[in-house]
């Protein structure tokens, strides 16, 4: 299923980066355990370019980011009552994503082989001259093991803290942020090249 949004590209930006709101998403959550199925197209809207990024940054893959997301809504359809237990909906989501890119990782290695993304074309030049205001990461961010990518995109990119963003990795609050300041000085070395 591809994206009906855009998603952002990861860069640094001075924009304020859009605020999660966990009551509006618990009520979305309830309304669909009421059988009202618009409320997973309200949480597809309000998360799946997060997601996609997310799931981009562990793939380095469109599509199989894009399958990752479609894991995610389709777990949350199915999922019924237990949704009603969940306290912050964004958290869980991106739990869901991260344990669907680990079981996809268990099968068989020649679907994990390295390979171009025909889809991944990466922007244009004119692209980065219109962007005065943000410093493109991306390719450095493709450099850093996937850990440390990960954990820059959830707690930079996507504005978790390092509490909720070590939750979503399996990872404690100190791992979490060392992964950050480790993959920060790499960036930073990356950038002084």
């Amino acid at each position: 299923m591809p994206m009906t949004k855009t998603p952002r590209p990861l860069v640094i930006s001075t924009r304020v980066r859009d605020e999660r709101d966990d009551h509006r998403d618990a009520t979305s959550l309830r309304r669909l355990v009421q059988g009202d199925r618009d409320a997973l197209a309200d949480l597809y809207d309000a998360h799946a370019a997060s997601l996609f990024r997310h799931g981009l940054a562990l793939t380095r893959s469109r599509s199989d980011a894009e399958d990752l997301v479609q894991a995610v809504f389709l777990k949350v359809a199915t999922t019924g009552a237990p949704l009603l237990a969940v306290r912050h909906p964004a958290n869980y989501l991106h739990r869901i994503l991260r344990a669907a890119w680990i079981d996809d990782r268990r099968r068989p290695a020649t679907h994990w082989e390295e390979q171009a993304d025909p889809e991944s074309n990466p922007p244009t030049s004119d692209y980065y001259a219109a962007t005065e205001d943000a410093i493109d990461v991306s390719r450095m961010l493709e450099q850093l093991p996937v850990v440390q990518r990960e954990i820059v995109m959830l707690h930079l990119i996507e504005g978790f803290s390092f509490r909720e963003a070590g939750r979503i990795t399996g990872a404690s609050i100190f791992t979490a942020a060392s992964r950050y300041r480790v993959a920060l000085e790499r960036l930073r070395e990356m950038m002084g090249r």
